[in-house]
């Protein structure tokens, strides 16, 4: 009998999710959002300080200790095929789950600001792996960006 080493089971469980409108706005209230050729990446840390009710606060400071928790937005007039929107969904998750490290504790929103299958006038329509390529370019460069800016934001805070 052999024994064989599994790989590490990546998951995408609720309690990593965004799901409530609350939480999608208190995000984009945080106005903290680094944009890239085809997303845009909102965050909130839960060290950022928000005028909100007490119960709001207590409920934030529950859900987002030491985790970070992913909202996707994949709006229909930018992709309209549901399958294409899916595709989206599925590589951005796939990296959300793969690279926790890339994520600081918080939220995040994931945003679609532009169609990677928009194609102008004389072009070749780009291919399946060119998107799903495309995208993980973006997203990795959005982040290398993003961890610079906590790191300066560290620096720039008085202990």
């Amino acid at each position: 009998m052999s024994f064989t080493k599994t790989q590490p089971r990546y998951c995408f469980s609720r309690a990593s999710r965004l799901l409530k409108p609350s939480e999608f706005q208190a995000v984009f209230d945080a106005r903290k959002a680094c944009r890239g050729q085809w997303l845009t990446v909102h965050r909130y840390q839960p060290s950022q300080s928000r005028a909100c009710s007490e119960n709001e606060q207590i409920e934030l400071i529950e859900q987002s200790q030491s985790t970070s928790r992913l909202g996707l937005i994949v709006a229909k007039r930018l992709v309209a095929a549901s399958a294409r929107r899916n595709l989206i969904r599925r590589v951005l998750r796939e990296h959300f789950r793969t690279t926790p490290t890339a994520f600081a504790a918080g939220d995040w929103i994931i945003r679609l600001h532009e169609s990677p299958f928009r194609v102008k006038k004389g072009e070749v329509a780009p291919t399946r792996q060119q998107i799903v390529t495309g995208l993980r370019t973006d997203i990795q460069q959005i982040l290398n960006r993003v961890a610079g800016h906590i790191r300066k934001e560290k620096q720039d805070r008085p202990t």
